[in-house]
């Protein structure tokens, strides 16, 4: 029983992300640190991902749970790790879906909402 107890306590966070036509993915956050972890420094400021990961804004405060984002925004950000060289090869996979999903979205005018569990 302790240990049924101690694995519920030590749930992996997990970003969903997902479009109002019902196509949601379930990333786990650690993916994030691998696209983020080297922000550019430009001067220009940062939005998108890389605003809330360093920020602790959006989704990745700790008073947000969920929330709609503008897909623009985020794909913009996203392009900036495109050239980036990922530690592993499913982050790789998982950024390009996270494209073609911002993509999908603008496309048809989709919402797009993330949730932190």
């Amino acid at each position: 029983m302790i240990l049924k107890e101690m694995v519920l306590r030590c749930r992996i966070p997990e970003i969903i992300i997902s479009l109002s036509n019902k196509i949601a993915i379930h990333i786990w956050d650690g993916y994030f640190e691998d696209i983020l972890n080297s922000p550019p420094l430009d001067g220009k400021g940062w939005g998108g991902f890389t605003r809330d990961y360093h920020q602790l804004e959006g989704i990745f405060s700790e008073n947000i749970s969920e929330q709609f984002i503008e897909p623009q925004e985020y794909l913009n950000d996203l392009y900036i790790y495109k050239n980036k060289q990922f530690e592993y090869e499913e982050t790789k996979q998982l950024f390009n879906i996270l494209v073609e999903l911002f993509k999908e979205a603008l496309l048809k005018k989709l919402r797009v909402k993330i949730e932190l569990r």
